[in-house]
């Protein structure tokens, strides 16, 4: 392979870990904007679906039930997030001309960026409320999500040698 065929696949996969990880920050952001009523039917569906296993691991608290699967829902949609943007940082990396990658600490503020603003979308959401503690939930799942595509990434690497 050329380096231009290396430097043309390089941007291809930049292209695509971009395109995922800007669906992805929209279907986050989509899914806040759900209204309070609906929102919580949806994890009321989850939480029938999950109620053997809550019931079998000792929790029949229903209130309970629905906090640990909206929380979890926070931290695995953030975990997704964190693993595209290391991808994506991956990526740009192998570019070696990127912005972003010459200024490591810009890419990491604009992804924090985004559990932010979607709290601070449902501020206007009939129904629904901002939570410090969700950024939080976020930002774990988020590195989470980041350092597990890292260790893959290692992985790969080691036993590519």
């Amino acid at each position: 392979m050329t380096l231009g065929e290396k430097n043309d696949s390089a941007r291809r996969s930049s292209l695509r870990w971009t395109v995922a990880l800007c669906c992805w920050v929209t279907f986050i952001w989509g899914h806040s904007l759900i209204q309070g009523p609906q929102s919580s039917l949806e994890s009321g569906m989850v939480v029938s679906l999950m109620r053997p296993v809550f019931e079998a691991l000792g929790v029949t608290d229903v209130d309970l039930m629905s906090l640990i699967v909206r929380k979890g829902a926070h931290f695995s949609e953030y975990a997704v997030l964190g693993v595209l943007a290391r991808c994506l940082y991956g990526a740009l990396r192998s570019e070696r001309a990127s912005f972003m990658t010459n200024y490591p600490v810009t890419f990491v503020i604009m992804v924090v960026m985004v559990p932010v603003v979607d709290e601070c979308l449902q501020l206007f959401v009939p129904g629904r409320s901002g939570q410090p503690t969700d950024v939080l939930i976020d930002l774990a799942g988020l590195a989470t999500g980041a350092l597990l595509a890292w260790l893959v990434g290692r992985l790969r690497a080691r036993r590519g040698r």
